[in-house]
């Protein structure tokens, strides 16, 4: 869902090119914190595999971890899903045509969704240096800082959170894996669910204080100063099936991010994972349960929704539902 919003707001942006190359950061961790890092994958259920199955009797979930990003190998991807998606009943994701259309239609009518009409602006919130270094990172991704002064400041994170070379590809209309399940649902006339409602991230930010909110987007912009390497770091996780890997690494970076309390960045880590993630998993089992009864369901959703004991693999196999992985 904030793959769209941000994809609007990237396309009123001017059009800002870099080329998508960064190094893996994980490759040059040390010992010690390859270690850490291994054993916070570990501990959490189901931390890899893009492509799973879920099973009762009569019933089939196929959940595909998703990129919201494209990638060119997610054409070879799709050989092995899209015949999942042929054969479903239904196609579940995070938000289908009819909620990318209301985003689009109150994104254009209720500007209160991505500004704050009121209140202190980033410049009065942020220090000299903090706005100075937000406005280098936002011209780099073609927006005018000028033009997110009054952003909400958790959309301003979300916006960093993508290196200039893929927001350009946003701003292009590139679609991710997500968006290529629904073409090929489409195409062979299976229906199309959403999980969620349209407005569900913005009420779930909207329920953060504004001081949390702040702190979210310092931790953002600590942490978009290696945006390039951070998105190969990204890709490189995910196209080996590692997702928890590449969220762990950043909760890592969160506590270590130079001047900050490491106890303060793990808890503004935690608010964001509840808003963008776990707050939104678990409820997602009320549509999910009953569309799958009797059915065939293809789920499609971002990848870092499937580990964890509040990861839809974990709810499932709570739930009775035996789990096959049909990837490494």
């Amino acid at each position: 869902m904030v793959r769209m919003a941000l994809a609007v707001c990237l396309a009123m942006a001017g059009p800002a090119r870099a080329e998508c190359t960064g190094a893996n950061m994980i490759d040059a961790l040390g010992p010690d914190q390859r270690a850490e890092l291994a054993a916070a994958v570990a501990a959490q259920p189901y931390n890899s595999g893009n492509l799973w199955r879920a099973e009762k009797p009569g019933s089939r979930i196929d959940l595909v971890g998703t990129l919201h990003l494209y990638d060119p190998r997610m054409d070879q991807m799709m050989v092995q899903i899209g015949p999942l998606v042929d054969a479903a009943d239904l196609v579940l994701v995070e938000a289908g045509r009819e909620e990318i259309a209301a985003l689009q239609k109150a994104v254009a009518t209720r500007p209160d969704l991505l500004y704050r009409p009121d209140g202190p602006t980033l410049p009065e919130q942020l220090t000299k240096a903090e706005w100075k270094k937000l406005s280098e990172e936002l011209w780099s991704r073609g927006m005018p800082p000028f033009l997110a002064a009054k952003f909400q400041p958790w959309y301003v994170s979300m916006l960093l959170s993508v290196p200039a070379c893929a927001a350009s590809q946003m701003a292009e209309g590139a679609k991710g894996l997500d968006e290529l399940v629904m073409q090929r649902a489409d195409a062979s006339g299976v229906p199309i669910k959403a999980l969620e409602p349209f407005d569900t991230l913005f009420q779930a930010f909207d329920a953060l204080a504004e001081m949390d909110q702040i702190e979210i987007l310092r931790t953002a912009l600590a942490l978009a100063q290696d945006a390039n390497d951070q998105f190969a770091t990204l890709l490189d996780s995910y196209f080996s099936g590692q997702h928890r890997q590449i969220w762990e690494f950043t909760r890592m970076q969160a506590r270590a991010i130079p001047g900050t309390d490491p106890v303060k960045g793990a808890a503004d880590f935690a608010q964001m994972e509840q808003a963008l993630l776990t707050g939104r998993t678990v409820p997602w089992m009320d549509v999910l349960l009953p569309a799958a009864k009797g059915r065939h369901v293809v789920v499609a959703v971002g990848a870092a929704h499937l580990s964890g004991e509040q990861g839809l693999l974990y709810l499932l196999a709570r739930n009775g539902w035996t789990l096959t992985p049909l990837t490494p």
